[in-house]
């Protein structure tokens, strides 16, 4: 594996080593502590004199990256989860869902689909009929002709080695709650509730009526009830929670209704959203719906875990998953259909960024199976939760779909693609830069999961990625049909005629021993983007903008990567530096939680003279077994810029 700099070729393969007197007992004598370029330089004075020009003798030490993300162990684990929702009740009766029936749900969701992962059930809408609380204003129950409270029923659920999620944003406060003067504020016994909300400051009062007041966040005591109610559903041992109507609390629109309640503005709704994310730690997921998701998602990225991407299901079938307005607006939803509304925000999803949430599936309300599968494909490789809102009365013969072992592997495995993208332009400003029908992902271990979709009404389509051209793949790959759980063998494409509505899901694996991970198709922060404006490349493309000056926090790239064992690992970085002088970068790997297993560590990047040059730079890294994200990125401390196409790991 050369390492290319602007001077020449540097061999470091193994023979390269060998040639240098590099011998394994040299290597070992370390316990792996030290990486092949620490080796080289004890072996070769010249290369250790020219590292000691850019980065001295040993690897440095570096600050940690600066991150905006709420960065929480739910969104750096992957995928949304696997759950079902009282939606395809309420939604069609308009009402909230009756216990007997919330009841029945549960214990068909426990003996039907919770073997197959989906092990929470969780309440949504018409909840104004919740009037009776605690004596600091918090709801007891879903519904007042409920007879059991919310202890009894997740408990209920914990029972059946399931959990319960809640629907409800702590900004509301019933106005029974402000009407009873002995109610008052948690930790704050001289506020009474009706201290923390404005006069005639209603959510939605010509469509709900006066019945929840917003909290007005300026008013003394409004931190501790908001923050006091995330307490209150985490000692009940909730570990979701379902935010709605955000855009209507921020701004007080909706781009279908128009005006619908007064405004509270950018700085209150930041205020109000750092702090839920503050209250819910670890514990908690924070699910953000209805965000108008202004100046590119900033606040809900730091803020939340999950964010809404189209309108709401409603009565579900095609047309909600794929037909209605095409085009963004700059507000919510800025795209109504889940295929353009994953695909414009792309670039926001993966590992420590944000979960995109496609909302509710109902199966039975879909025209034919395979418009089932593109569903449920859909939902998989865009790493959104997988929400059923059948009912154990309506769903028919169609639960199969959420069942199918193989398609919930790669969601569990932690599968989180993109669309492919044709150039760095955001779809938003161009629809034609990404392709919603072609997608894919690379997993943990290196391989691949291929989705292709026809979204047309009427003709057959041929559709397909290339592995060398799409994906970087060298060679052939060994193909899977997922849904079909049929081998194809040896492959240089994914390809399928598609039917209208069809889809097809391949599992892709490449026939090389070192594990290629692709930065065009991993997790990106910070203002790093795609690109595929300088030529000489591997794949679809790179990451640019791994720069100073960009968005707040750092540029960063996240790689999750499955180590056999624990160890230090020989990594190889393919960049282009074309500035004239070198720059750094600090890498580190970590676990899902956030801990650190190895760095941060600075890495010197030399000049390849010109942006369409590449080179190849070699290092090591610590991984611990199982999973790591391993993170690369130009934090303050650091200098310069580079593009990112690829790194390699010696997993074998």
């Amino acid at each position: 594996m050369p390492h290319n700099t602007p001077g020449g070729t540097l061999d470091l393969s193994p023979e390269g080593a060998r040639s240098m007197a590099i011998t394994r007992r040299a290597l070992l004598a370390s316990s792996g502590l030290i990486s092949l370029a620490t080796a080289l330089e004890l072996a070769d004075p010249a290369y250790a004199a020219a590292q000691s020009m850019t980065q001295g003798a040993t690897p440095p030490s570096a600050a940690p990256l600066a991150r905006v993300s709420r960065n929480s162990t739910w969104t750096r684990s992957g995928p949304g989860p696997l759950y079902w929702n009282i939606y395809g009740w309420s939604f069609p009766h308009n009402a909230p869902i009756p216990e007997d029936e919330w009841k029945a749900n549960i214990d068909w969701l426990a003996s039907d689909f919770a073997p197959s992962g989906y092990e929470m059930a969780c309440t949504d809408g018409w909840i104004e009929g919740s009037s009776r609380t605690t004596e600091h204003g918090y709801i007891t129950s879903y519904n007042d002709s409920w007879t059991h409270d919310w202890a009894y029923w997740a408990a209920y659920l914990a029972q059946r080695k399931m959990t319960l999620g809640v629907y409800y944003n702590p900004l509301w406060v019933h106005k029974a709650a402000v009407e009873d003067p002995t109610k008052t504020v948690v930790g704050r016994p001289d506020i009474k509730i009706a201290d923390i909300v404005a006069e005639g400051d209603f959510f939605a009062r010509d469509i709900g009526g006066n019945t929840l007041y917003w909290v007005d966040v300026t008013k003394p005591g409004a931190k501790e009830y908001v923050q006091g109610y995330v307490e209150y559903f985490k000692r009940l041992a909730v570990p979701f929670l379902r935010i709605d109507f955000l855009s209507w609390y921020e701004d007080g629109m909706d781009a279908n209704i128009g005006r619908v309640n007064a405004a509270h503005g950018r700085e209150n709704y930041v205020t109000a959203l750092h702090w839920m994310n503050e209250a819910a730690g670890d514990a908690m997921e924070v699910s953000l719906v209805m965000p108008h998701l202004f100046d590119n998602a900033a606040a809900e990225l730091a803020n939340g875990d999950m964010v809404r991407i189209n309108a709401d299901a409603d009565k579900g079938g095609w047309e909600r998953l794929s037909g209605g307005r095409q085009n963004w607006q700059n507000a919510w939803p800025n795209w109504f259909n889940p295929f353009c509304g994953f695909t414009g925000w792309s670039h926001r999803n993966g590992r420590g960024q944000l979960i995109l949430d496609g909302d509710f599936l109902r199966a039975h309300t879909f025209a034919s199976d395979a418009e089932r599968k593109t569903a449920v494909t859909l939902m998989t490789i865009a790493g959104s939760p997988i929400a059923i809102a059948d009912l154990y009365s309506d769903i028919g013969p169609h639960g199969w779909v959420f069942t199918q072992p193989e398609v919930l592997d790669l969601h569990r495995k932690g599968l989180v693609g993109k669309p492919l993208y044709h150039n760095g332009t955001p779809y938003s400003v161009d629809p034609s830069s990404r392709d919603t029908e072609r997608w894919a992902g690379q997993l943990p271990d290196g391989s691949w999961v291929v989705a292709l979709f026809n979204r047309g009404d009427t003709a057959t389509v041929d559709k397909s990625l290339s592995f060398a051209r799409d994906l970087g793949i060298a060679g052939s790959a060994k193909v899977r049909d997922v849904w079909a759980r049929r081998d194809f063998g040896l492959r240089t494409e994914a390809k399928a005629s598609l039917a209208p509505h069809a889809c097809a899901l391949f599992h892709v694996v490449p026939q090389r021993q070192v594990t290629r991970f692709h930065a065009a198709w991993a997790t990106w922060a910070g203002g790093a983007n795609f690109n595929n404006n300088h030529p000489g490349y591997d794949g679809s493309g790179f990451v640019d903008k791994l720069e100073a000056g960009g968005e707040p926090g750092d540029a960063l790239v996240t790689f999750a990567v499955q180590a056999p064992k624990a160890g230090t690992y020989a990594v190889r970085w393919r960049y282009a530096n074309g500035l004239a002088a070198s720059s750094t970068m600090t890498v580190s790997s970590e676990r899902a939680d956030g801990t650190v297993v190895d760095g941060p560590q600075r890495v010197t990047f030399p000049s390849t003279t010109s942006w369409d040059s590449w080179g190849n730079l070699n290092g090591s890294l610590r991984l611990q077994a199982g999973l790591n994200l391993v993170t690369i990125g130009r934090g303050a401390s650091n200098v310069g810029a580079i593009n990112l196409n690829w790194v390699e790991l010696q997993l074998g």
